[in-house]
């Protein structure tokens, strides 16, 4: 069957395309390296009920693409604000004014802004200027050449086990001194590697975003998992691409 790529402006809306069934698989950011979780992608893990089915591990570079010739005729420049984070060097060398930046949910979107609004420019991965027949005027210009974001494959379905796998939850403890401390060691007592710990507000509760080696179907991870069933959710298990970034 042919796919076709769907850009969707935000992380939301693409856990929705995939939960009402618009598209089949959705691809979703997890983690940066230079800066960390992305928490909506954990608010919507929470939210809906999909599944990871896989992990991807991918360079990241940004462009700053835009209709105008010179740097100097860009008024504004869109991107989603942790792009501007990232590529503080190149912009401050350029003289272009943090009053310019203007943040929005998506470099896709951004793209889409650039390509009409006169005075404007987008900071968008290659593919993004390109998929909008935006111009591009200068490649790799962020400021770490080591930049790696980590994204989730989601989907409607659970895989079996490969024997190399890996699981993500979400865990919600209760507020009992040592819940934290006798949860991971319930973990380690039935020899489960845990390869990440991140904690997350959401909705004013903290949450626990895990990963650990083995696969939910596992006989040491399904006694664990069956321990602390009302407290955890389970994300999806799938083969394990990387170590970690």
């Amino acid at each position: 069957a042919m796919s076709s790529y769907v850009s969707i402006g935000s992380i939301k809306g693409i856990f929705r395309e995939v939960a009402t069934s618009k598209a089949r698989f959705g691809v979703v950011p997890i983690e940066n390296s230079s800066n960390g979780i992305v928490t909506d992608t954990i608010s919507c893990l929470n939210e809906y009920n999909l599944k990871i089915i896989a992990e991807v591990v991918l360079d990241i570079h940004h462009t700053l693409a835009s209709t105008c010739d010179r740097i100097e005729d860009i008024k504004r420049i869109y991107s989603k604000d942790i792009a501007f984070e990232q590529c503080r060097k190149f912009l401050a060398n350029f003289g272009l004014d943090e009053d310019a930046y203007i943040p929005i949910e998506s470099t896709t979107k951004a793209a889409k802004i650039a390509i009409n609004e006169p005075g404007s420019a987008a900071i968008c991965p290659h593919v993004g200027a390109k998929l909008h027949n935006l111009p591009i005027l200068f490649e790799n210009i962020e400021d770490k050449d080591n930049n790696k974001t980590r994204f989730f494959i989601i989907s409607d379905f659970e895989n079996a086990q490969s024997g190399n796998d890996k699981t993500s939850i979400l865990v919600t403890l209760s507020d009992k001194q040592g819940a934290l401390v006798e949860f991971l060691t319930d973990f380690n007592k039935m020899n489960i590697n845990l390869t990440k710990i991140k904690s997350h507000i959401v909705e004013g509760n903290s949450i626990f975003f895990i990963d650990f080696d083995g696969h939910k179907d596992d006989d040491n991870v399904k006694e664990v998992l069956s321990k602390y069933e009302d407290n955890i959710k389970i994300l999806g298990s799938y083969v394990k691409e990387i170590k970690d970034i």
